[in-house]
């Protein structure tokens, strides 16, 4: 220590002068939660520690320094690279006044300051971020309707779990999974509920972060299990993780309002203005792969006469009630649209005419034989189907127009079961 109090001018002048040097612009402002007061005190615990006289200052205030970055969200990077700087500039100066003698006692001094202070900000940091998912998920177990954020409740139970495994420090094989396809999270994005979301640049997004947290995991655990790994690495991993994890939360909350706005309040099926985006998808998938994939679209036969007859809310009943038959009916990859009023359309990928057909004859059948009882009311109703496949050839030109033709064809298909006496597939 003696050695090193000799140098305590040359490191207040690279302090001074090298590291990082802000103030607040904000005068009517000088609360603590403005960052640049946050850097400005922090400049003054790191100028303590390198200035500490003693062993019992240096563990002081290596805690205060440590404790107060983590808790202003400094990151790791800057303290780093602020010691870095210190060390260069110092040796830099002595080079020049061709002083060699205390090298080594510097280098030694920076290198214990460098040890503590990465083995304390990996400990603080850690609980930090443990506390931080703690609080992400009570905020989502708040939620009156969770819908996606239910999976992202998974993930973060998954991150918890990566923190325990690091803090236990026992490195078995009891670490969470690290295939991103067989967490929980995975299992979902590619569950077949998913799919109508496929199409979005929020899905894409989650994706490709999913898949790198999961690489970044599977190298903190292989560092973990050498037994050689560096508090910094870690520190620089999770940090990366939790970046994507917010990143993840912050999509999936995108998703949580295209789910809300994409499906019918009454009915809870997905409405017309998603139809144009997803069929826009299978179009292409059809071109590229040449497997046809088929549309149903359906309207309830003499709808208006229950609506005049026993009012609104007994047709809206009526309306959910096939909604559920839909829904019951057809299969977990085939899409179903409320088209508008009592109209009803269905995407079935990678489904042929024929069979195209006898799924819209079981809605029907299935429609005919049920009755919807209300109070002593009961109302049996029928649906008239047209069904159509599509084919699409790598020549053919998708846009608008294409989906426009699909529709009318399918409508056409509608009509022509209408006039040949409703209650039946065309």
């Amino acid at each position: 220590m003696q050695i090193i109090q000799k140098y305590f001018t040359e490191i207040k002048e690279c302090v001074r002068d090298f590291n990082i040097s802000v103030e607040s612009l904000q005068s009517s402002h000088t609360d603590d939660f403005l960052y640049t007061n946050s850097l400005t005190e922090y400049k003054k615990l790191f100028l303590n520690l390198l200035l500490s006289t003693s062993k019992e200052d240096v563990n002081h205030n290596t805690k205060e320094l440590v404790n107060f970055t983590i808790e202003h969200d400094i990151s790791y990077l800057l303290l780093y690279s602020e010691l870095v700087t210190v060390v260069r500039k110092l040796l830099s100066m002595l080079i020049k006044k061709r002083d060699f003698e205390n090298i080594e006692e510097i280098d030694h001094f920076f290198t214990e300051h460098e040890h503590q202070l990465t083995g304390l900000y990996q400990q603080k940091f850690l609980t930090q971020l443990n506390l931080k998912c703690e609080l992400r998920l009570s905020h989502i177990q708040l939620m009156p309707d969770k819908k996606f954020m239910l999976h992202y409740e998974n993930h973060l139970k998954w991150i918890i779990n990566l923190i325990s495994y690091i803090q236990k420090q026992e490195f078995d094989d009891n670490y969470p999974e690290l295939n991103p396809n067989l967490c929980d999270f995975g299992k979902w994005m590619k569950s077949n509920t998913t799919s109508y979301l496929l199409t979005t640049s929020h899905f894409k997004q989650i994706n490709q972060l999913h898949i790198n947290l999961h690489d970044l995991a599977a190298n903190v655990i292989n560092y973990c299990k050498n037994g050689a790994v560096h508090p910094a690495t870690l520190i620089h991993l999770m940090q990366q993780i939790d970046n994507y994890s917010l990143e993840i939360g912050n999509e999936m909350s995108f998703l949580n309002e295209i789910e809300e706005s994409a499906k019918d309040p009454l009915t809870r099926l997905l409405t017309r203005r998603l139809f144009d985006k997803i069929m826009l998808n299978k179009l292409d998938i059809a071109k590229a792969t040449g497997r046809e994939f088929s549309l149903i679209m359906c309207d309830l036969d003499h709808f208006k006469v229950v609506n005049d007859t026993y009012g609104h809310a007994v047709g809206d009943v009526v309306l959910k009630h096939f909604s559920n038959i839909l829904e019951q009916t057809l299969r977990k990859s085939d899409y179903i649209f409320r088209f508008g009023g009592e109209e009803f359309i269905i995407m079935l990928p990678m489904t042929d005419k024929k069979e195209a057909l006898l799924i819209a004859q079981k809605i029907c059948d299935v429609t005919a034989s049920q009755k919807v009882v209300i109070d002593d009311v009961s109302i049996r109703y029928t649906v008239s189907i047209g069904a159509i496949a599509i084919l699409v050839d790598n020549k053919t030109s998708v846009s608008q127009e294409t989906i426009d033709k699909y529709v009318t064809l399918v409508d056409e298909k509608l009509y022509l079961a209408k006039e040949r006496g409703r209650n039946r597939v065309e």
